[in-house]
């Protein structure tokens, strides 16, 4: 009898311990199937960040090559041009000269007349370089128009009275070239070297 209960109480606890076993697989099983659905999570979190911080580096990638230029080509051949920089050894030279219209004496009377830096009656007016560009300003303090005219020059400019214009070009030749007004404005200054009509000299 006693040994009949004793089976039966060791078959019990078999069982008891058998039903124990068993649910420890089962929460096993359960708290494994969770971690890799915890790690599946953190991968995939892990990979969205991967994306988002590689979405964020191409962005300077775009950015790196410098700052956007804006405006026309003209302006940007331009702008390319003068940043590569220049000795300045090759840039064309440039002189300017300074004239007046202005009434002077003479035998017949007040006329006007141009004067440069040689004063009143030179018979060369100024003198340029070949290759070299001129700048004209022509201050007219007479009240009637007048103009600068030298056909082997490449020239005709009008000059309005009682201010000043301004006209440029390059000689490309070395010479003496004629300059007249072709305005009637006196008879004798219109005959007379050094007034109304006269030399520029061009030297090489």
């Amino acid at each position: 009898m006693e040994r009949a209960t004793a089976r039966r109480l060791a078959m019990a606890g078999r069982e008891q311990g058998g039903t124990q076993t068993d649910g420890s697989a089962v929460v096993r099983a359960q708290a494994g199937r969770s971690r890799l659905a915890r790690r599946g999570i953190a991968a995939a979190v892990l990979g969205a960040g991967a994306v988002v911080l590689a979405a964020c580096g191409s962005s300077p990638s775009a950015t790196s090559t410098g700052p956007r230029v804006t405006g026309n080509a003209p302006w940007m051949m331009q702008q390319t041009a003068a940043s590569h920089g220049s000795s300045g050894s090759g840039a064309a030279s440039s002189e300017t000269v300074k004239l007046q219209i202005k009434d002077v004496t003479t035998p017949e009377g007040s006329e006007p007349a141009y004067v440069g830096s040689g004063g009143v009656g030179a018979a060369v007016l100024f003198t340029a370089k070949v290759g070299e560009k001129v700048t004209v300003v022509v201050t007219d303090h007479d009240v009637m128009p007048h103009t600068f005219t030298s056909p082997d020059l490449g020239v005709d400019a009008d000059i309005s009275p009682g201010s000043s214009t301004t006209f440029t070009f390059t000689p490309t030749a070395a010479g003496t070239y004629t300059w007249y007004c072709s305005v009637p404005c006196g008879d004798w200054v219109m005959s007379h070297v050094g007034y109304m009509k006269g030399s520029v000299t061009v030297t090489s």
